[in-house]
């Protein structure tokens, strides 16, 4: 594993790219009656005029073409950057250019923002100086909200408690066991380490700590094993019970596939489809600190 991967940090204050507008108007609302979404997706390079340079290929291969609101001009977006996107669609068409049987739609584009991507750490890659990489990786709690496969990646939003007013890092990932055989599935375990931020024994609901929200895609293309498409995945975390600082260990699972869109025919645990999802409140696109 690169060094520069194992310190990659979790900025509590997620990046949002800056982009330009595709039209005059300099305001832009969010269309009710249920109209505007929320989607994961990679960007991906189009030729669409001045209005923007990148499209948004969602994890069900299907593709966002912006074609008003907020343009994806910015010096820092790049093809195949992870961005979570907020919109409305104006139209579709089915897409003869690109994967066979998806879409095209037509964008009004409110906001993206950059997600953290990240491959999974092995477990053997730890225990190779486990004193110091275990207590690097961390133990500290995190709290899923949701996790699901979606494209080549597990998708996971969580919450965090951080001190008040803290610009600390925080550092996420996940660990492949590869050392313990668990017959055909693959053990996965995600690991934060609060960097001393972590609230101690009472110290919930006194106000010193408050709840941090971000998102993570663990590209999870390594853990099929060669010869294979698919995979039996077990995901394990330790969170806050609800209002105590006492723990809980929880786990999920799922199939994991490998295939042009990576989208799964069923429902249940990780293979859940939230590749898009409606707009409930203009909080589910806030990334930063509560």
């Amino acid at each position: 594993m690169k060094s520069k991967t194992w310190k990659i940090a979790l900025m509590l204050s997620l990046f949002v790219a800056v982009f330009a507008a595709c039209d005059d108007d300099d305001e832009y609302y969010y269309v009710s009656g249920g109209s505007s979404w929320i989607s994961y997706g990679n960007l991906e390079k189009i030729d669409n005029g001045t209005c923007s340079k990148f499209a948004i290929r969602r994890d069900d291969g299907s593709r966002l073409i912006v074609s008003e609101g907020a343009a994806i001009n910015s010096s820092d977006a790049e093809e195949g950057l992870r961005v979570f996107a907020n919109y409305s669609i104006l139209g579709s068409e089915r897409d003869e250019t690109g994967l066979e049987g998806n879409m095209n739609y037509y964008i009004r584009l409110y906001r993206a923002t950059e997600v953290l991507t990240k491959d999974p750490v092995k477990l053997s890659f730890i225990k190779e100086n486990e004193e110091v990489r275990q207590d690097s990786i961390g133990n500290d709690p995190i709290n899923v909200s949701e996790a699901w496969f979606g494209g080549k990646y597990l998708n996971v939003e969580f919450r965090i408690p951080v001190k008040s007013g803290s610009s600390t890092k925080h550092f996420i990932n996940l660990v492949e066991d590869d050392v313990e055989v668990h017959h055909d599935t693959v053990y996965v375990t995600l690991r934060h380490n609060a960097y001393g931020e972590a609230p101690k024994e009472g110290d919930r609901g006194t106000g010193s700590h408050v709840w941090s929200r971000g998102r993570v895609s663990f590209d999870l293309t390594s853990i099929v094993p060669e010869g294979q498409k698919s995979v039996p995945v077990k995901l394990i975390w330790t969170e806050y019970k609800k209002d105590s600082s006492e723990t809980v260990t929880r786990e999920d699972s799922g199939t994991f596939t490998l295939s042009e869109t990576n989208e799964p025919e069923v429902t249940n645990g990780l293979n859940q489809n939230n590749n898009e999802r409606k707009l409930v409140t203009s909080e589910d696109v806030v990334g930063e600190i509560n």
